[in-house]
């Protein structure tokens, strides 16, 4: 069932990338684990990360929805697992991430080193393996539902999201394709540093070297991702497995991506290993007063998160009376 929903402006700019900027990398676990992916982008003006999570539900379902094309019969246990999601992630999950904001908060208003990013890192992958172990269930649920057309369509949604970000992003003219990268790069810097200095982004772009021999890789692993996505999808409609076996393969391809094999474990941390210079770089470029302004965005985001675990608290005091 097509969702009639339409997106707030505020959080139309979703996390497509992989930047190792702190506030996404704080959240990309989000969108990379979760069915509620589309909220993770929202981290910009008006105040669009706290809308978005407060409307997490309704924006998750028109994800799915525009993926699979969510059947009349899918829709209700669809939304009720959405909904046990954030009511979980709510409890177990915003305590951590406002912790993690309140580190990385202390850590931006000083020099920045490889070890402090790395550790953002591992609290991401960390936070992100617990959602999605909370996810199983009620994915597994959802994917042995799923039918041929349905699949077919999530195949070629994937297939539209390619094209657009090879048409962004892998421009033939190596210029223009790290001009494309250097505007989203400074979209996020910008968003926790405020103003650069035309000297400040030249020596941005002089160190995005590095980081720009990963884009192909970057693609790659982004395409393969999802044919094995679809690949975990298309057989599960075929062979019509227990639950359990559904469970244990999600875990499996879960597995697979966060502890790359050894043929792509060298090209992956190389990717990696570059994005992560380069994040240290930009802070390290920036002035006492970007620190500053640094510092009370994320005192926002942390006033954000403990505003939501309230909103939480109430409404779980409510629901028990």
């Amino acid at each position: 069932m097509r969702a009639d929903f339409s997106m707030v402006t505020c959080t139309r700019r979703q996390a497509v990338s992989y930047v190792h900027i702190w506030p996404k990398r704080v959240f990309a676990w989000f969108a990379a684990f979760t069915i509620a992916a589309t909220l993770v982008g929202a981290l910009s003006g008006c105040n669009a990360m706290k809308l978005g999570y407060q409307q997490g539900d309704r924006l998750a379902y028109w994800w799915v929805d525009r993926y699979v094309d969510v059947s009349d019969v899918q829709e209700p246990p669809t939304r009720d697992a959405i909904a046990r999601f954030f009511a979980w992630h709510r409890q177990a999950q915003l305590p951590e991430i406002a912790t993690v904001l309140t580190r990385v908060k202390g850590e931006v208003t000083g020099p920045v080193d490889a070890a402090m990013v790395r550790q953002i890192q591992q609290d991401t992958q960390r936070l992100g393996r617990q959602a999605f172990e909370n996810a199983v269930p009620d994915l597994a649920d959802l994917m042995l539902t799923l039918a041929p057309d349905q699949i077919r369509r999530m195949e070629s949604k994937f297939a539209e999201s390619n094209a657009k970000y090879r048409k962004e992003y892998l421009k033939s003219d190596p210029g223009a394709r790290t001009e494309a990268r250097f505007d989203k790069i400074m979209d996020y810097a910008r968003l926790v540093y405020g103003r650069f200095s035309d000297d400040q982004e030249r020596a941005i772009r002089d160190a995005m070297g590095p980081y720009m021999q990963g884009a192909e890789t970057r693609y790659a692993e982004r395409v393969k991702r999802q044919q094995e996505w679809v690949a975990l999808a298309r057989e599960v409609s075929t062979t019509h497995p227990p639950k359990p076996q559904v469970e244990d393969r999600l875990r499996k391809y879960a597995d697979h991506w966060q502890r790359p094999p050894a043929e792509r474990a060298q090209p992956y941390q190389a990717a990696s290993q570059a994005g992560v210079a380069l994040t240290v770089t930009i802070a390290n470029l920036t002035t006492p007063e970007q620190k500053v302004h640094a510092a009370t965005r994320f005192q926002k985001w942390i006033d954000d998160m403990r505003s939501l675990m309230r909103e939480g608290n109430g409404a779980s005091s409510q629901a028990s009376k």
